[in-house]
This record gives C-alpha cells, sequence and structure tokens, in this order.
C-alpha cells in the first residue's frame, strides 16, 4: 500500500523537477573520469617526446568525420521506470484529448440539435403567424 503511494507520487513529480540539478549517472560520470584522466596525463607527460599513452578513442571521447567528439555516456539516457513514466503521462494527456474532443464533440451535437429544435419552432410559429 505505502509502495503504491510512494510509486504514484514520483510519477506525478518526475516532471515537476530541473534534471541539471541531479549528479550525473554512473556511466556519464565514468566517461568524465576518463576525459580527466586523459587530459591529465597529457599535462603530466608534456615534457616528454611521447606526450600521452592513452587513446583518445577509448578516454571519453569518439572519432567522427575526423573530429572528436564527447561521449557522454554508454548505455541508455533514461532509467525505464522514467520512460515508463513519461511514456503513461503522454498516453493518459492523450486519452484525456481523446475524451475531451468526444465531450466537446457531443456538446456541439447538442448544441446542433437544440438550434434546430429552435429553428422547427420558430418556422412553426411563423407559419401560424401567416
Amino acid at each position: 500500500m505505502v509502495c503504491d503511494v510512494n510509486e504514484e507520487f514520483n510519477r506525478k513529480n518526475v516532471k515537476n523537477f530541473d534534471a541539471s540539478n541531479l549528479p550525473p549517472c554512473k556511466s556519464e560520470l565514468s566517461q568524465q573520469f576518463r576525459r580527466a584522466n586523459y587530459i591529465t596525463s597529457l599535462w603530466k607527460n608534456a615534457h616528454m617526446k611521447k606526450i600521452s599513452i592513452f587513446s583518445p578513442d577509448n578516454n571519453g571521447w569518439t572519432l567522427k568525420d575526423n573530429k572528436y567528439h564527447f561521449n557522454w555516456f554508454d548505455g541508455d539516457q533514461l532509467p525505464s521506470f522514467v520512460i515508463e513514466s513519461l511514456q503513461e503521462e503522454s498516453e493518459n494527456e492523450s486519452n484525456m484529448d481523446d475524451n475531451e474532443d468526444s465531450q466537446c464533440q457531443h456538446w456541439v451535437d447538442n448544441d446542433l440539435s437544440n438550434l434546430d429544435d429552435d429553428d422547427s419552432k420558430d418556422h412553426a410559429e411563423c407559419s401560424n403567424y401567416k
């Protein structure tokens, strides 16, 4: 019971925070450590003829189009419970939109039928005056 309440609370609050305040995940932090280690080894060995024994490819960078780019993290971008929560939220929003659309359509249909009824009453009243 308490677990269900906590889970529901977490789902509702998942979208109500600034993710930039979170610490990096383990795989992202690992890539940051690798980049820092590579740069440190460059500076530490800058006085030597052969500057580095490390390859940038295995230390937080990837080579694309002859340029090195950060390899931010390996693995999934979001934990599965966050992805599921976001999917459920979007499904709920689309269901609510569908329900609202059908409700609006129902109201429009009712209004149109009321207008038709009023028009027929007006025509009947006009014919009575002739």
